[in-house]
């Protein structure tokens, strides 16, 4: 890839390996999962915590993240949504050893600057007929070559090897995977929402393959509101504004999906809210009209200390959980 190391590469072309830490680093906290055995279909978890920098130096923070951090043989970093931009584009009709460079120039109209200060992989789309006219897409992922630099010289400096390079958008597809691998079939369409201060990711796959992401406005606790108090809310109070903003934008995702793929419906969606998932399918289950259910990781994940609080119980934890299960190439 574009300046970097062979070493570092994208989740999908990993091989899974066992002692797998999997981290999240921003300039204002610390989030890691470590599993001593980690497949698509699970992952035994043996440590997870957090760590806030609050007033420290960066170098301070990082020292301190230093010794909380357990060792490991892999390492994967999880990229904030705000380091890079994912985007669907239309697949240039060229030979496939010469996708991977038309795809990075034609990408590049929808991004600042010279194509080559980016790092740039591309994901196939399942073949729709229906979809965009018949045309197929590609799913390009971006991110600028000193956001990766970062992440990588920050990992040295806490004496770790990073080798892989995971977002968000694929570690949810993976747990969807997980989650519903033993009742699957072939050619299913399924898709998940998770929601988390503020915003909500909904993904949809395809046979187990990503084929649309988009992220949104959705306030959980507007949403959740007790009878009495929605009853309340049906007036133009600003509550009733963030429930009116969040169902929008719920069904503009689904209308989305449907207008690009109006022979593909999805057959379910699954809600991850930590402990308020049960609660906000029930609440949603009458919005989408399909099977919708709370995203179910108790039989993904294995914990060396059944007694302790799970992290899937955070939904923030759920892009490291989910980048444990990085498909084997």
């Amino acid at each position: 890839m574009l300046g970097l190391p062979s070493a570092i590469r994208w989740p999908w072309r990993a091989n899974a390996n066992e002692g797998t830490l999997a981290l999240t680093l921003t300039d204002h906290a610390m989030r890691f999962v470590l599993a001593t055995e980690a497949s698509e279909k699970g992952a035994t978890l043996t440590a997870w915590g957090s760590e806030l920098r609050g007033v420290s130096s960066k170098d301070a923070f990082l020292k301190r993240v230093t010794s909380r951090l357990p060792a490991a043989r892999r390492v994967i970093a999880v990229l904030d949504p705000r380091d890079y931009q994912i985007m669907q584009v239309e697949a240039p009709n060229v030979p496939a050893e010469e996708m991977r460079g038309a795809v990075r120039w034609r990408a590049m109209e929808f991004f600042d600057g010279s194509p080559h200060n980016f790092t740039l992989d591309i994901l196939a789309m399942h073949q729709d007929e229906d979809s965009f006219g018949g045309i197929q897409n590609v799913i390009v992922i971006a991110a600028q070559n000193d956001v990766i630099k970062n992440r990588m010289q920050e990992c040295v400096l806490l004496d770790l090897a990073l080798s892989i390079v995971d977002i968000p958008e694929t570690a949810q597809r993976n747990l969807l995977n997980a989650s519903t691998a033993a009742v699957a079939k072939e050619g299913d369409i399924a898709g998940v929402m998770s929601v988390d201060a503020g915003r909500a990711l909904m993904t949809v796959t395809v046979g187990g393959e990503l084929q649309f992401f988009r992220r949104f406005e959705f306030d959980l606790d507007k949403i959740l509101v007790s009878g009495e108090v929605q009853s309340a809310l049906m007036s133009d109070s600003p509550e009733a504004e963030a429930v009116s903003r969040s169902l929008m934008q719920l069904h503009r995702s689904m209308d989305l999906w449907e207008d690009n793929h109006p022979r593909q419906a999805i057959g379910s969606m699954a809600i991850a809210a930590g402990p308020r998932g049960e609660a906000l399918a029930d609440r949603l289950r009458a919005e989408l009209g399909i099977e919708t259910k709370a995203l179910s990781l108790a039989n993904v994940f294995r914990l060396n200390n059944p007694g302790a609080a799970p992290p899937w119980d955070d939904v923030a934890y759920l892009p490291l959980l989910g980048a444990l299960l990085r498909p084997v190439a």
